[in-house]
């Protein structure tokens, strides 16, 4: 790929991810944004990086062939958010922006279970804003009306949504794989989030509410008027928390795969390893049982939860990409295990965007001596994986 660009820059994201990935020729190379890092990363990376290759550029306008967020979750969209706040600050003031984004792809809860009469985001809206604890589930409700947000960022910035879609971005088994050209010589294949279960996910909240206003009824006879609206908001919050933490991260995350040339990156967000091969085989894209890329970003940060060995026995890369900086374990070490259980002979190489010492210990105490492990430097913005020729901004 002499003179074409191709590089996966996997910034410090802290326990989220921050991806822009660099396509095109170094006479003329172009950026997609995916994710942007929970609190904190869009001023300590997103920011810095963003304005670098601006200035590397000349200062001109940089075009942002598109902003991708994987799913709602404040570990991915929290950066995207105070990126559009900024743009949208200048806008404001009457200042030319910095970045002109052409697109945004982004599935936002009411896509995802709201678009049948809209008592979902409804309900979870009210449970975010009755939202006081500091937890996990707090924070998961809470990135619902994150999600509302960057579509009115969107409109206020006059950037159009999920082009190439009529609505939700999804992989429909029945319809097959739908194949984007997003720009000359680079084209996305939506693997997920699949179509199937986002009608289950869909058909799954109404069912809940039902169960939950049933079993209140029996407790307190003449409560409970058959609608989100006889709920109160601290059980609306309990009630939309563990929905949104047991089916939505399971199932909303997009996922691509990125194909330039000859090259492959396969974007996986938090979603779930079996999901993700189910639709490889529904794509008729594993032969003789692997599927090959170059790089592959490991689902949910490494967590072990969305692995197992058959997933990395699968799906066979040159590269694997870790963003997560210990929180909740990730990347688990156990992770690490199946990898090298998968995969005890060839060469590849693993690149971690924080030094999460379990993590590393693991690694160079089992790692088999072939593999490659690449950390970010403590003054380092990210790790960059070339597939083309080198970038020097």
């Amino acid at each position: 790929m002499a003179g074409q660009v191709f590089t996966l820059d996997a910034l410090q994201a802290a326990h989220g991810d921050a991806l822009l990935l660099h396509y095109g020729t170094l006479d003329n190379p172009r950026l997609i944004v995916i994710d942007g890092g929970p609190a904190g990363v869009y001023k300590a990376s997103l920011d810095p990086r963003l304005k670098q290759i601006h200035a590397a550029r000349g200062g001109a306008v940089l075009e942002i062939r598109m902003l991708m967020v994987s799913h709602i979750d404040d570990d991915h969209i929290t950066g995207v958010l105070d990126l559009t706040k900024a743009l949208r600050d200048l806008q404001d003031r009457h200042v030319t922006l910095p970045y002109d984004i052409l697109t945004l792809w982004h599935n936002s809860f009411d896509d995802i279970a709201g678009h049948a009469g809209g008592g979902a985001s409804v309900a979870l809206r009210a449970a975010a804003g009755a939202s006081k604890a500091p937890s996990d589930a707090a924070a998961i409700v809470a990135s619902v009306p994150q999600g509302r947000q960057l579509r009115l960022d969107a409109d206020r910035l006059g950037i159009n949504m999920n082009s190439g879609f009529d609505d939700l971005i999804r992989f429909d088994a029945d319809e097959g794989l739908k194949a984007l050209k997003i720009s000359p010589g680079l084209t996305f294949k939506t693997l997920g989030p699949r179509q199937a279960e986002l009608d289950e996910l869909e058909e799954k909240w109404d069912k809940d509410v039902k169960a939950f206003l049933k079993k209140k009824k029996k407790k307190k006879p003449g409560t409970g008027g058959g609608s989100e609206a006889s709920l109160t908001p601290s059980e609306l919050q309990a009630l939309a928390a563990e929905f949104v933490d047991d089916s939505v991260h399971n199932l909303s995350s997009l996922v691509v795969l990125a194909e330039f040339g000859e090259k492959r990156i396969l974007l996986t967000g938090d979603a779930r390893g079996d999901f993700i091969l189910e639709s490889l085989r529904q794509a008729n894209l594993i032969k003789n049982g692997k599927f090959k890329v170059d790089i592959l970003k490991v689902p949910h940060h490494g967590s072990i939860h969305n692995v197992a060995k058959s997933f990395f026995e699968t799906i066979i890369a040159d590269h694997y990409v870790f963003s997560a900086n210990g929180r909740d374990g990730n990347p688990d070490p156990p992770t690490f295990d199946l990898l090298f259980d998968a995969r005890k002979t060839g060469t590849y190489h693993l690149w971690l965007t924080n030094n999460v010492a379990k993590s590393v210990t693991r690694i160079k105490n089992k790692k088999p001596s072939s593999v490659k492990l690449h950390v970010r430097e403590a003054d380092a913005l990210s790790v960059k994986i070339e597939l083309g020729s080198s970038i020097t901004w």
